[in-house]
This record gives C-alpha cells, sequence and structure tokens, in this order.
C-alpha cells in the first residue's frame, strides 16, 4: 500500500468518524408516540405524557422496567413516585427531574422528566404580515398563515384550534414538526377577536394562546342616560282655612216709633163757670155776623 492510497484511507476513515458523530435531527411525527423509540437510559419524557415505559432498559442489570409496579426515585434526592401500569404510565404533574428505578442494583437514571414547552405561536396574514396579537383588516383574513415552535416534537404533534369572537371553533389544524406553518381559511371573518390556540395531543400540558382582531365598523357608543337623582318633596302640612260665611247685617228697618201725636187736652169749659153764658152769646153774634157778611 502506497503513501497515496495510505492517506485516502486515513481521510475516509475520519469522514465516517465525523459523520457518525453528527447528531441526526429529530423525526416529527404525526400521531403521539405510544412508546420510546429508543429505550437505552436515560429517556427522555415530558410531563402530562402517557406512554408505554416497560420496555425501557436497567442501567444496573441491563434488564427492562417490565410490567409490575414500579417506583421511581429522585437522583440525588427528591420527591418519589410511583407507576401503578408501567405499559400506561401517566407523567401528569410529575416534578421535572432525573429518576432511576428504585429496585435497580445502581443509583443511575433510568428516566429524564422534562418540561414541554412551545416556544411561540405566530400569525401572519395574506401579504404575510405578522398580526400576532395584533389587529387587520377583513380582506386581510381571509386565510391565516399559523407557525409554531415547540421542543417536543419528536414525540408529539401540535392541535391547533381558531375560534371566532362568539367563541365557535371556526378552524382546527395540525403542526407536526417545530418551525412549521400551517394556513386556515377564514372566509370573511366578522369583526372583533380571534383567539388561535395551540396544544400538545398528548403532552397537554404545553399549550400557547395567541390572539388576532379584525376591523369593522366601530360602534356607536349610545348615551346611556344618567339617571337625576330629584329630591321628593316633603309634604309640608297645607293649612286649608275654611271660609266661615260672614254674615252680612240685613238692616232691619226697625220701626222707630214715632210718638203719638198726645192730644193736648183743651181747656174744658166749665159750664159750672159765671161768665159762660157771656161767652156762648158773644159767639152766636160774631157768627151771625159772618153769615151776613158772606151774603
Amino acid at each position: 500500500m502506497n503513501e497515496h492510497t495510505t492517506r485516502r484511507s486515513a481521510t475516509l476513515l475520519a469522514l465516517v468518524l465525523v459523520i457518525g458523530t453528527v447528531a441526526l435531527p429529530a423525526v416529527a411525527v404525526d400521531e403521539p408516540r405510544e412508546e420510546p423509540a429508543d429505550t437505552e437510559p436515560p429517556v427522555r419524557i415530558y410531563v402530562s405524557e402517557t406512554l408505554d415505559i416497560s420496555g425501557i432498559e436497567l442501567t444496573g442489570n441491563g434488564e427492562s422496567i417490565g410490567t409490575d409496579e414500579t417506583t421511581f426515585e429522585a437522583v440525588g434526592g427528591g420527591p418519589s413516585f410511583t407507576v401503578t401500569d408501567p405499559t400506561a404510565a401517566d407523567f401528569d404533574g410529575i416534578e421535572p427531574g432525573s429518576y432511576y428505578v428504585a429496585t435497580d442494583s445502581d443509583v443511575r437514571a433510568e428516566i429524564s422528566v422534562v418540561t414541554p414547552d412551545i416556544d411561540s405561536v405566530e400569525l401572519r396574514n395574506e401579504d404575510q404580515s405578522t398580526v400576532t396579537n395584533g389587529s387587520d383588516d377583513p380582506e386581510e383574513l381571509n386565510r391565516l398563515s399559523i407557525r409554531a415552535r415547540y421542543n417536543f416534537d419528536e414525540v408529539d404533534r401540535l392541535d391547533v384550534t381558531v375560534t371566532d369572537p362568539s367563541g365557535e371553533a371556526v378552524a382546527t389544524g395540525r403542526i407536526t414538526q417545530s418551525g412549521d406553518r400551517i394556513r386556515v381559511d377564514l372566509g370573511e371573518p366578522t369583526s372583533g377577536v380571534y383567539t388561535v390556540t395551540a396544544t400538545g395531543s398528548n403532552v397537554d400540558a404545553a399549550s400557547r394562546t395567541v390572539t388576532v382582531r379584525v376591523r369593522g365598523a366601530t360602534p356607536t357608543a349610545t348615551a346611556t342616560a344618567t339617571p337625576t337623582v330629584t329630591a321628593t318633596p316633603t309634604a309640608t302640612p297645607t293649612v286649608t282655612t275654611t271660609s266661615t260665611a260672614t254674615p252680612t247685617a240685613t238692616v232691619t228697618a226697625t220701626g222707630t216709633a214715632t210718638p203719638a201725636a198726645t192730644a193736648t187736652p183743651m181747656p174744658t169749659t166749665s159750664t159750672d163757670g159765671p161768665g159762660f153764658g157771656v161767652l156762648v152769646a158773644l159767639l152766636g153774634v160774631l157768627a151771625a155776623a159772618g153769615v151776613a157778611r158772606w151774603r
């Protein structure tokens, strides 16, 4: 073997070693995993994930966890938890951390529990302008573009739901790889706020919500009459004067007694007096003289 051949072989070997050390990108999944594809410990499991862990290898003796009830202890101390059925282990509510099987011969971790995270959800309009948590005209939002980034695409997908201002679901979709984008048809969106929620299909502890407001006619504010407090008058006692008829003085002609003329008694000539006869004779003469004169 000459020097040239030796150098060429060394170069090829180095290239193979380099390729072997390069981490291949995680394969996205359309459906949630039912069990780990790689059972060599430590196996990454996400909080709230449910899966079959019975095939995970033990670090101490090379056997697998199996189907019997299994208790896990935190590496370095901390809370422990027990899985009743390893074929359907539920990691909802489990604290993130590294755990080993309590019955194994060593304390090296068999599993690593990780917090799932949806880093971002981005919305774009028809012109591919960003409208995440913003607003736009209805004609620009007939089709809405949704993009999400998350850290568990090797084990689960994202289910996406769009709800209209009334709360009714108007569109759904799936994102199966972090950074992928889907488009949903909103038809003729009505004015108001549309809500977009992305949630892990199986890893449901991971969820993120964003919104976009569809502009529309601003409703005319209707003046609301402010009640005016009108003071209720306090009833003041009214003195009612009852008119008492003032008697009209009726002038009653009271006859004033006019004293009746009292006859003044004439001197009575007494026939008993001594000159009575003379007087009678004189009067007789005078009367006769008058008669004679009238003739």
